[in-house]
């Protein structure tokens, strides 16, 4: 029997024909596997990139409506304090305003000083019509922040918020400064008027001073209330407040009212006499020592005043400020300067002094007293012509004469 043997097999060598030659495939389960794998993780990554994206943009979002809301938050804040300093000054600006109208008002031309009142009603209108020129503007209302829990969810909702506070802080800052400019513009009109305000008043007194001096023969008690509305002028100095209306308004009334009856007893003094009964009245309130006196003249007093003679009479009040009514016959302004009138209009005199006097250097019980101090301040003054009252109540004592030298 015949045996073929194969080629001879190198030990380590596969033979030609062994199934070793044929390229290996790895098995299909496995690469499969790793393909989903990566598959899934590629996806993993893209929506991890995805959400940290949307994360990243609601982030932003978020960011950009705090912004807003920060900014208009302060905007508001600044307007808020804008607003408030504004109402203040139109309250101040409509008080000074309310002065100086009323002031103006009761200023009656020729009372007061011209030119100043001038310039005081310049500025009145100046302030006034920057009252004017917007008064609706410190009504305006700043809305508010919005609170925390409305804030929107969505990025396109927060952006659309944030560019609505961003225009409202626009506005809100305009309006800011709209506040401050009308501020700085009532401030200044109302310096204007308070500074001219003050130059008005300080010239009260002097034109008050003059009115007095000029309504001389008014009747007492107008020349009383006059120097009442002088005073309180005097005491409320530089001051700028409602006050000032109402005391101006008394000044102006007295004013009228001693003009009115200065003028009635200017009337009541005209003719042939004036000049002279002007003269007496002037020489009487020389010596009256600031005693307020009003006079009344008369053909006849007590039955002189006739042929040659003459009389008077006074009364006198001791009430502050003390004042004195004298009447005195015609014929006293006819014989002026005779000795002997003058003489008796130093005792008429010396009766209205009693009310400076009083309680400290004289308190006459009875008309004997009256007329005795009357008699002796006459005498006290150096006029000792007949007509003094010696003539009539006799000779005061020597110590009442002196007595009377301390009542000037």
């Amino acid at each position: 029997m015949t045996v073929e043997l194969d080629e001879p097999v190198t030990p380590g060598e596969p033979p030609a024909d062994s199934p070793i030659d044929a390229p290996a495939e790895a098995p299909r389960g496995r690469v499969w596997s790793r393909r989903v794998i990566w598959s899934w993780v590629a996806i993993g990554a893209l929506l991890i990139a995805g959400v940290i994206a949307v994360l990243l943009m609601f982030d932003a979002a978020n960011d950009r409506y705090d912004s807003a809301i920060g900014r208009y938050s302060a905007a508001a804040v600044e307007a808020e304090a804008q607003l408030e300093q504004l109402q203040q000054a139109e309250a101040d600006a409509t008080y000074t305003s309310d002065v100086a109208v009323g002031v103006l008002a009761a200023a009656a031309d020729g009372y007061t000083d011209a030119a100043a009142k001038a310039d005081l009603a310049v500025h009145g209108g100046e302030l006034a019509a920057a009252l004017e020129s917007d008064p609706d503007l410190a009504e305006t209302r700043i809305a508010s922040p919005p609170r925390p829990e409305s804030r929107p969810f969505w990025i396109t909702d927060l952006d659309r918020e944030a560019e609505r506070w961003g225009a409202a802080t626009v506005r809100v800052d305009a309006s800011s400064a709209a506040f401050e400019q009308r501020t700085e513009a009532l401030d200044a009109a109302e310096a204007g008027v308070v500074e001219s305000g003050v130059v008005f008043m300080g010239t009260l007194p002097a034109s008050a001073a003059a009115m007095d001096a000029a309504t001389g023969s008014a009747r007492n008690a107008d020349r009383i209330e006059l120097h009442a509305a002088i005073e309180l002028i005097a005491a409320i100095g530089s001051s700028w407040n409602l006050d000032a209306v109402a005391r101006v308004e008394r000044y102006v009334a007295a004013a009228t009212a001693a003009q009115a009856s200065h003028a009635a007893e200017e009337a009541e003094k005209a003719g042939p006499l004036h000049d002279r009964r002007v003269a007496v009245e002037a020489f009487a309130r020389s010596i009256a020592g600031g005693v307020l006196l009003e006079f009344d003249w008369a053909p006849e007093v007590n039955g002189y005043g006739f042929d040659g003679s003459y009389a008077g009479t006074a009364t006198w009040t001791a009430a502050d400020p003390g004042f004195s009514s004298i009447t005195l016959t015609d014929s006293v302004a006819a014989m002026w300067p005779d000795n002997g009138v003058a003489s008796l209009v130093a005792h008429e005199v010396g009766h209205a002094i009693v009310s400076k006097c009083y309680g400290e250097i004289i308190s006459p019980a009875s008309p004997e007293e009256n007329e005795a101090w009357a008699t002796a301040w006459a005498i006290g003054m150096g006029y000792t012509a007949d007509g003094n009252g010696e003539s009539i109540y006799g000779r005061p004592s020597d110590e009442l004469i002196e007595k009377s030298k301390a009542c000037r």
